[in-house]
């Protein structure tokens, strides 16, 4: 068998092969460098956030998901370094992947999807300043904030993740109670009552077993809206004042009512108010008491 150079026939028609086929024009194979994820900030935050993800070779992202779930938005530096993502809903706790042509990087550590906290209820639904109240919900770990109408409690204690105990701070008004955590704000439904202690105690004996309390209470001047103004009379027992008479103020704002002589402290407390105009509003501005 002869061996050596083609004829030069077969030469010829090799080289008509590659010169068409370079005309039309068919592409090579060009290799794309798969992607890699370095870091991402934050590391936690509720459906919304915008996340930066740092890496490289993350040009032509075609995909970005946290914890499974892919984002609806994100976009990509022009250097291929960086791509900013939103949280999307649904979203769970987990890696953050990013695909591209290149393939798909995978985040070293989990992103945090944290929730808003929820508050079912409370109670006590009313008491003046200093009342402990117990808070019920859920997301309440890590809560950097208990409000009781938009003012802050200086004290207060997470029991667990569904229990929260706030003390009512001084300036607390009548409103709502919510709760902050890093996963948002969750506001209660109803409104927690604030009273003020109208005063201290001011009895004297009327009957034998039986004691006469009284007072008067004045809205800043306002006759009309000292009037008719719930008052209850508490007793001091076994550490908590309890609630052993009710009565409303008369015309001017006066009140007297009649109590058994038992043995203990006495107060009486009554909801703060206000005149809007011709408006009477409660638990809003101090009562002023002349006793």
């Amino acid at each position: 068998m002869k061996t050596g150079r083609l004829p030069l026939r077969v030469s010829a028609c090799l080289t008509l092969v590659v010169l068409f086929v370079g005309l039309l024009g068919v592409p090579s194979a060009v290799a794309v460098d798969a992607p890699t994820i370095s870091s991402f900030s934050p590391t936690s935050g509720p459906v919304g956030t915008s996340v930066t993800i740092n890496g490289t070779n993350l040009g032509g992202a075609t995909s970005v998901k946290f914890g499974g779930v892919a984002a609806t938005t994100f976009s990509v530096n022009g250097a291929g370094t960086r791509v900013t993502a939103t949280v999307p809903t649904g979203a769970v706790t987990g890696r953050i992947t990013v695909t591209t042509p290149g393939g798909t990087a995978t985040s070293a550590s989990d992103f945090t999807v944290t929730t808003a906290p929820t508050i079912t209820s409370f109670t006590p639904t009313s008491g003046p300043v200093g009342t402990s109240v117990t808070i019920h919900g859920t997301g309440f770990t890590g809560a950097t904030s208990v409000k009781f109408g938009g003012v802050a409690a200086t004290s207060f204690t997470v029991n667990s993740a569904t229990q929260i105990t706030a003390t009512v701070p001084v300036g607390a008004v009548t409103g709502r109670i919510s709760v902050t955590t890093a996963g948002g704000t969750g506001t209660s439904s109803a409104s927690f009552t604030v009273e003020s202690v109208v005063h201290d105690r001011s009895i004297s004996i009327a009957l034998r077993r039986h004691l006469v309390v009284r007072g008067v209470v004045t809205a800043g001047g306002f006759t009309a809206c000292a009037a008719n103004v719930p008052v209850r009379v508490q007793r001091r027992v076994a550490g908590v004042w309890r609630t052993i008479a009710r009565t409303l103020t008369g015309d001017v704002g006066g009140y007297r009512v009649r109590v058994r002589d038992l043995a203990g402290r006495y107060r009486t407390v009554a909801p703060r108010v206000e005149r809007a105009g011709d408006v009477c509003r409660r638990a809003v501005s101090r009562i002023v008491l002349n006793a």
